[in-house]
């Protein structure tokens, strides 16, 4: 999801802070929530639970929560030579394998939502060429060409995602979960309101200086923000950046913005693939889509501006400007 999402540790732990909620005070008597942290989906993931029940109970349902994140990568993670789709992609025809459970509803999102023209779960070949891992390659038109062409799958720009929607659904089933949220870097999904009735507080980063907020998401229900930025897997040639999220047209990385954060009532795998997606569609395409389906954005555009879409009237967050 993935391994190729990996940052340095010090990044990491530095974009899970800023995901979490913002510092704030709980009510007079009310009991203070059980936080969790975790290695997860190559990522630090953290879950933070709200319950009336014992903390003992509260953590058992955290527990299963991360099993239920591991589930997802065990068939996902294309780096893992173990995984479901590594199996696919290992075949003589990765095109003619039954994919997965978890890897079919990806693609049913990805049609639903439709943004095919700008995300591709089928991009791993290409996304290797660019060596982000190790240094940085600027491949030719021809090598691009050729591994366009190449049908095997990466689920990285959606699998966090999912991963997340069914961490939820166990914290959603339990009675001893009174609210919850998980926060992954990238991806925060909130699920009820706070008890102490104060908002959820989610900080977006400054994509140049990301201990910098450039804006806070306060919500007072369910709420999902997802980011994607060319900060997060890059390399600079000859004064160009060169990123991973790239254009499924040509395989190179997408030009318009820094940064772009969906923020909206939605799955954790629908903000997933759309952040990546609207990233990608570029600056009018992405604010006509997000008015048209009711979605929240803050973008960086490629000079540096912030931009804000509050998203509907009848919308239950606001997004505060730093």
């Amino acid at each position: 999801m993935l391994r190729s999402a990996i940052l340095s540790l010090t990044l990491l732990v530095a974009t899970a802070m800023l995901s979490a909620p913002l510092a704030g005070c709980t009510g007079d008597g009310a009991a203070e929530p059980l936080h969790t942290s975790r290695e997860a989906l190559g990522t630090v993931v953290a879950i933070t639970v709200y319950t009336g029940d014992s903390d003992a109970r509260a953590a058992e349902v955290a527990d299963a929560a991360y099993d239920a994140m591991a589930a997802v990568e065990a068939e996902l993670d294309a780096h893992d030579p173990d995984s479901a789709i590594a199996r696919v992609n290992s075949a003589p025809d990765p095109a003619l394998e039954s994919l997965p459970p978890y890897a079919e509803e990806v693609l049913d999102a990805i049609c639903a939502l439709e943004v095919r023209e700008w995300f591709s779960p089928q991009l791993w070949a290409a996304t290797g060429l660019w060596a982000f891992e190790d240094g940085g390659h600027v491949p030719s038109a021809a090598e691009l060409d050729a591994a366009l062409a190449d049908p095997r799958y990466d689920f990285g720009g959606a699998g966090k995602g999912l991963a997340l929607d069914e961490a939820a659904e166990m914290l959603r089933d339990s009675p001893a979960v009174d609210a919850a949220l998980i926060a992954s870097g990238s991806t925060t999904l909130s699920l009820g309101s706070k008890p102490d009735g104060e908002p959820w507080r989610i900080g977006v980063e400054d994509p140049r200086d990301p201990a910098t907020l450039i804006a806070t998401v306060e919500a007072t229900a369910d709420i999902t923000v997802s980011t994607s930025g060319d900060y997060q897997r890059a390399f600079d040639r000859n004064g160009i950046r060169y990123h991973h999220i790239l254009d499924p047209a040509t395989g190179r990385p997408a030009l318009g913005f820094r940064s772009l954060t969906v923020v909206g009532d939605v799955s954790g795998l629908d903000s997933d693939i759309l952040s990546t997606a609207l990233f990608v569609a570029g600056p009018a395409h992405a604010l006509s889509y997000a008015e048209e389906h009711g979605l929240g954005l803050v973008v960086v555009d490629a000079g540096g501006r912030t931009h804000v879409v509050p998203g509907p009237e009848d919308r239950t967050w606001e997004i505060v400007a730093e």
